[in-house]
């Protein structure tokens, strides 16, 4: 758990460090020997802890004259107890000092009593401040206590900040307003959109809180490198190549990469650079990408640091990172050969990432006046300050970062309690000056823990309210952030200020309705007028989302073309298929060039069906450069299948072996599910030897093929067949047989297409169509008017599926029934009118993602726009088989 989030552990060996304690006073045996090894290395290194480089500060302060003549300290309480030590340091290090300290309260007296204690007990007895002013004050306000006290509830985030800068220009109206605060729990969206809001109005303010912005060496090519090298795999490869501007390759292109990659991973399934790099090494087509591959380099998965910083230079000259490394270099220099252990790259890279990505704090040119009269600051800072109003926002509780630490159960919580109260009462001892004070040991601090710091909390509020004396802004929201339909409970220090105030307790109920009054006090208020939507955009934004959403032909705004393309479109038949079901998919594919994620976790079915037709193909003997040959009998093509199945393996395992790989197990189950898969479709092709003379297995269609659908109009299709059947006499040309059985293998659950099984008495033509217009067979039916236009005049067609029979399943007579479908389809070639149809998640199964951010329509209203635009190829919605 330390290794994969350390964060804790450091943060809790800070605290006990800077109490003056160790990890074994924590009774953590485990921890322990981690802190001791992680100690005596950071000793190895020449490092030093805060804490330690403090108090030895506070050791040397006496042996060396004075740096400081005169020093005043305020500002210090019991929530600056980790901060003893320096302070002690730096009393003793001037001639004349003079600490202020705060009266303790009630609501933290145990741990402001002991910081008070402390500073007696080494520098003498406090003297008390005269107060008539303070206890006057006191008492008007007890006389008088503060009315204006305003509650402000906005339905989400962006309206609670309206509500806060429209307070804080009411504020500034005041004639006794002198500064005001506006206080966050945390830095978020809050404290971003009132600055913003602040600074549309052209309000000058102090932005304290401010917000992250990233590191000059944290880009997109840093992080993609990052992800590269913890998953050397080929998506974060693309990403990086994407990013990086460094010219890697010198001749190869980055697109033709990616092609060759995907092409040879979805031939392999094994998701590794180096596995994938090792292939095309091999392959005589591919040489060049192995190359250019190869540039790509890799931290060793165990090293030294000092050899993880020379191959990190190597890297980094690579991709010309001359500042990166600059930085790296910086930070290390005088240290890095002095750790020897061997260590992981992903602690390596962990250690890269927090000193290279390190965000800074940056703020707009309205945000940085420090003596304005608007400040933006966190609760914790704003308690020493005067104010003469105050606006506390963000009082829900969801907004308040926990004080335990959010892995940790309550159990748990409780016992690190009791731990501090522990360590806390052998360090806190009676002072000097007799009963009632109180001071800790020498070497040690109070712990602050969970429980301290909310006491701490719980002061620092009531301090804030005592500080403001014109005015008091609190801003809550209705709704959760997380969860927008449920109301959000505020803090309860906004439900005893209301109940204070009102009189009365916090419901939902009242919430509601102090949010429509803040509803209506805003009214149509904005910072400035530019801060009003435009109306032109809007009603252009209204006006699509109108037009998709109205009962006629789908147009411009639903993925079709306003003019017809200028350049002839060629579809592969499968494209076609899928533009019958998913049409939007297709169109924004072909006519804008971006593809749907194709990582939609069914690889498997991909990888599966590719190694089964390559398996096919090959089991057939290629005696000729002719692609038709003579069927064999069927035995024979299972047998020298399970050769190139077997072959394949061993390959498979020669790459992983190469690369210091072992082969996965999930890789071989799936090699054995395909290579079943294969031999069943192998088998359905016995006894075929008697009736059919030749076979052609991979037959592809040229580019494009044009198919007849009426005169001069052609609808232009490319493919590969899976497997022709021929026989009767041969001749010379593109497809020399005219008899022919057209076989698409499907190795998923996809069924055949029998159309003598269906129950009902329509008409072989009929039937089809509704197979067509629900998107199936419309593959094998352009398969078939394709050789159709080839010269094949007799043309069976078959979908093989697992369970299916081979037989056939129908024939070229049905396809060339649907002319007016084929027109259909030939109509939107032209026109690029395709539409959309169907959702755009798919709830069940795997389905592509839109590859743009696409507003989901209601369903049955595209299958009515379906119908308008294209009548041919609309469903009955009677059908239901």
């Amino acid at each position: 758990a330390v290794a994969r989030d350390p964060d804790y552990f450091l943060r809790l060996l800070d605290e006990l460090g800077a109490a003056g304690w160790g990890m074994a006073d924590a009774d953590q045996p485990v921890l322990t020997e981690i802190a001791t090894s992680f100690t005596k290395m950071c000793h190895d290194c020449g490092f030093a802890f805060v804490h330690q480089a403090d108090r030895l500060a506070t050791a040397n302060a006496a042996k060396v004259p004075p740096p400081f003549s005169q020093l005043l300290v305020t500002g210090f309480d019991g929530a600056h107890w980790p901060l003893w030590p320096l302070l002690h340091a730096a009393v003793k290090s001037s001639r004349e000092a003079t600490v202020v300290l705060n009266d303790p309260r009630d609501e933290a007296r145990d741990i402001d009593e002991t910081w008070v204690g402390t500073w007696e007990e080494v520098f003498g007895e406090a003297e008390p401040v005269p107060g008539p002013h303070a206890k006057a004050e006191r008492k008007m306000r007890e006389r008088d206590p503060l009315d204006k006290v305003h509650f402000l509830v906005g339905a989400d985030t962006t309206e609670q900040a309206r509500a806060i800068v429209a307070l804080t220009a009411k504020f500034l109206c005041d004639n006794n307003c002198e500064r005001i605060g506006i206080l966050f729990p945390q830095k978020g969206a809050l404290p971003r959109l009132v600055a913003s809001f602040l600074r549309a109005a052209q309000i000058a303010h102090n932005d304290a809180i401010a917000h992250l912005t990233p590191s000059v060496f944290d880009d997109d090519a840093w992080r993609a490198w990052l992800e590269l090298q913890e998953k050397p795999q080929l998506k974060f490869l693309f990403q990086f190549l994407r990013a990086v501007e460094a010219r890697i390759f010198d001749k190869t292109s980055v697109l033709r990469i990616e092609e060759k990659l995907r092409d040879t991973y979805n031939g392999v399934l094994i998701d590794n650079i180096e596995i994938l790099r090792e292939f095309c090494a091999r392959s005589e087509q591919n040489p060049d990408i192995a190359r250019a591959v190869e540039k790509i380099q890799f931290l060793p998965a165990l090293a030294t640091f000092s050899e993880f910083l020379r191959q990190t230079k190597r890297i980094f000259a690579e991709f010309g990172w001359k500042q990166r490394w600059s930085e790296i270099e910086r930070l290390s220099r005088g240290w890095a050969e002095r750790v020897p252990q061997s260590f992981s790259k992903q602690n390596y890279l962990g250690w890269l990432r927090e000193i290279l990505a390190a965000p800074s704090l940056s703020r707009d040119d309205y945000g940085a006046h420090p003596y304005s009269r608007v400040h933006l600051l966190p609760y914790a800072e704003a308690e020493s300050q005067s104010w003469s109003h105050v606006i506390f926002a963000g009082l829900n509780e969801e907004a308040w970062p926990t004080l335990d630490q959010e892995f940790v159960a309550s159990g748990q919580i409780d016992e690190f309690n009791q731990r501090n109260k522990k360590l806390n009462r052998r360090a806190v001892k009676r002072g000097r000056h007799g009963e009632g004070q109180w001071r800790i040991v020498e070497g040690k601090t109070f712990l602050l823990g969970p429980s301290e710091r909310r006491q701490i909390r719980r002061r620092q509020v009531c301090n804030l309210m005592e500080s403001a004396d014109a005015g008091i802004g609190v801003t809550a929201n209705l709704y959760s952030e997380s969860s927008p339909s449920r109301i959000a409970n505020p803090t309860d220090f906004f439900s005893r200020l209301y109940f204070q105030m009102r009189g009365r307790g916090v419901s939902q109920r009242t919430l509601q309705a102090l949010e429509e009054q803040t509803r209506m006090w805003l009214g149509d208020w904005s910072p400035v007028d530019a801060q009003k939507t435009d109306s032109i955009d809007v009603g252009r934004t209204r006006y699509a989302y109108d037009m998709r959403r109205l009962e006629r032909a789908f147009g411009e705004y639903e993925f079709a073309l306003h003019a017809p393309p200028e350049k002839p479109v060629t579809l592969r038949v499968t494209q076609w298929e899928s533009a019958v079901k998913s049409p939007a998919i297709e169109w924004m594919q072909l006519f804008l060039g971006v593809d749907p994620d194709r990582d939609n976790g069914n690889a498997w079915a991909t990888a599966t069906g590719r190694w089964v037709h390559r398996w096919l193909a090959d089991s057939v003997p290629h005696t000729t450069g002719d692609a038709f040959v003579e069927l064999c009998e069927g035995d024979e093509i299972r047998d020298r299948l399970v050769r190139h199945a077997r072959q394949f393996r061993h390959e498979v395992h020669d790459l992983c072996v190469a690369c210091g790989r072992p082969l996965p197990d999930w890789w071989v189950s799936g090699w054995s599910n395909a290579l079943y898969i294969a031999d069943r479709l192998a088998a359905k092709l016995s006894g075929l030897a008697a009736d059919w003379t030749h076979m052609a297995p991979e037959w592809s269609l040229d580019s494009p093929t044009n198919i007849l659908v009426r005169k001069n109009e052609f609808l232009r299709v490319r493919g590969r067949i899976d497997l022709i059947l021929a026989r009767g006499t041969r001749k010379e040309s593109r497809l020399p047989f005219e008899n022919l059985w057209l076989i698409d293998y499907k190795t998923g659950r996809q069924r055949g297409l029998n159309l003598h099984e269906r129950r009902s008495k329509e008409a072989s033509a009929e039937k089809f169509r509704k197979l067509l217009t629900k998107g199936r067979g419309v593959q094998l039916a352009l398969y078939a008017l394709a050789t159709h236009a080839l010269g094949a005049s007799n043309v069976r067609l078959a979908l093989l599926g697992l369970a299916d029979e081979l037989e056939p399943q129908f024939g070229l007579a049905d396809a060339l029934a649907q002319k007016d479908f084929w027109q259909e389809l030939y109509r939107m070639q032209e026109t690029g009118v395709f539409g959309m149809l169907g959702p755009v998640h798919a709830d069940y199964g795997f389905a592509y993602d839109y590859p743009l951010a696409t507003l989901g329509i209601d369903e049955e209203l595209l299958k009515q726009k379906w119908a308008i635009t294209h009548p041919v190829l609309a469903v009955d919605p009677e059908e239901n088989s």
